[in-house]
């Protein structure tokens, strides 16, 4: 007697969702480890925003904070370096890596985070921006998935308000 065959679960539908945001507040941390025969250091800048819309609209996440981390990060060498004059001989540093990095977007009842690495120039210039308050607010484009989890597609930073279609 053959086994009846179920048909396979069919996969949770994804679809972009968009997350319009407000800058509130801007920290910046840097961190420095020792490890083996070099260095390494990331610089996160933490962006505490307020979510001010959402394609398709989520009344109960409007108004919640949401965590933008930005983060950069490289790794030096200790090298004889005989270019350098003084002690330590420390080769350039060395980023990471030079393409950009989307993580996760959670998102529940409290509020919310997401976060990306950056290249190097890209890191520090956003950083500067959000810094000094010229970046106001962020469009953070993403798919849904289950358990208030997604895919980080797309960031955007502007000085205005996104447009909302």
């Amino acid at each position: 007697m053959k086994k009846e065959r179920r048909p396979k679960r069919k996969p949770p539908p994804t679809y972009r969702q968009v997350l319009f945001a407000s800058v509130k507040s801007v920290t910046v941390s840097y961190y420095l480890q020792k490890h083996g025969d070099g260095v390494s250091d990331e610089a996160i800048t933490e962006v505490l925003c307020e979510i001010v819309a959402m394609q398709p609209e989520m009344p109960k996440h409007l108004g919640k904070e949401v965590t933008c981390s930005l983060m950069c990060s490289r790794k030096y060498d200790c090298v004889d370096d005989p270019d350098e004059v003084t002690w330590p001989r420390i080769g350039k540093g060395q980023t990471v890596s030079e393409m950009p990095f989307l993580l996760d977007m959670r998102l529940n009842k409290e509020g919310g985070l997401f976060s990306a690495y950056l290249p190097e120039a890209a890191y520090w210039a956003l950083q500067v921006d959000l810094k000094n308050g010229r970046l106001k607010f962020i469009e953070a484009t993403f798919i849904k998935t289950r358990r208030g989890g997604g895919d980080l597609l797309s960031l955007n930073f502007s000085e205005t308000p996104p447009e909302q279609s």
